[in-house]
């Protein structure tokens, strides 16, 4: 494994283990999208395409709500 695929690998282990410790209650809202985001996509950083949606979509609900032909217009 690469240095970097190691460090996306100790970063999505660290938002796991913050969600498991805490909630979303201590959560950014693009660490919310980035949560789910590496529920699904394997070995890749999630961070970015996180907070172009949000930055997108202006707010998690819009977000969460958005179509998802949307969504896949976001880069990532």
């Amino acid at each position: 494994m690469d240095n970097l695929a190691s460090m996306v690998e100790g970063h999505r282990e660290r938002l796991r283990e913050k969600f498991l410790r805490s909630g979303l209650s201590g959560f950014h809202d693009y660490e919310v999208i980035e949560l789910l985001l590496t529920l699904a996509t394997p070995r890749r950083d999630c961070k970015g395409p996180a907070k172009a949606a949000l930055q997108h979509f202006k707010t998690l609900q819009g977000v969460l709500e958005a179509h998802p032909a949307e969504l896949s217009a976001i880069p990532g």
